[in-house]
């Protein structure tokens, strides 16, 4: 009786350790900024452009969100980004408000399994940035998302905080 109540357990620890928990792949955030860099876009279609990052004299900001995404799971994965290029700030602060975005080349892009995925200037919002230490920025974003050309979704707010320091915008 012994032997069969200790198999007994055995095997009840077995079935325990074989229910894991599914893979994950972790959130991702990143705040970084470039200096010498601008933003050059190339429009194709009359609304799709690609973007890039070529040697110049502004800094680039770059906010990237890779959301947690499960191997079980088809088609979870979901990517955003903002970013915007500036002349190097000549002071500990500096605002970008709505009327500038176009001049700042302030970009959304959102890759996902969605019909609205792909890059979109953003045209509504404040970005707001502080010198906290010597090479790091303190920068927040209150803005709306529209849609991008040629599809039909309601605008939706969008907020976000983050402390860029120096480093590659691409990895």
């Amino acid at each position: 009786m012994r032997y069969l109540f200790s198999l007994l357990i055995i095997m009840c620890g077995f079935g325990l350790m074989a229910q894991e928990k599914p893979k994950q792949n972790p959130e991702i955030k990143r705040f970084v900024y470039q200096a010498n860099t601008q933003i050059t876009k190339r429009v194709y279609d009359s609304i799709y452009f690609d973007v890039n990052y070529d040697a110049g004299s502004k800094w680039v900001f770059k906010f990237s969100h890779q959301f947690a995404e499960y191997e079980m799971i088809s088609d979870d994965e979901y990517f955003e980004s903002f970013e915007f290029e500036m002349d190097p700030p000549k002071g500990n602060s500096f605002v970008i408000k709505q009327g500038d975005f176009e001049k700042h080349k302030v970009i959304y892009n959102r890759s996902c399994f969605c019909p609205d995925a792909g890059p979109r200037a953003l045209s509504k919002g404040t970005i707001k940035g502080k010198r906290i230490r010597k090479n790091t920025w303190l920068v927040e974003f209150d803005g709306e998302i529209v849609a991008r050309p040629g599809k039909d979704f309601a605008p939706y707010p969008r907020k976000w905080k983050g402390y860029f320091k120096p480093n590659k915008l691409i990895y």
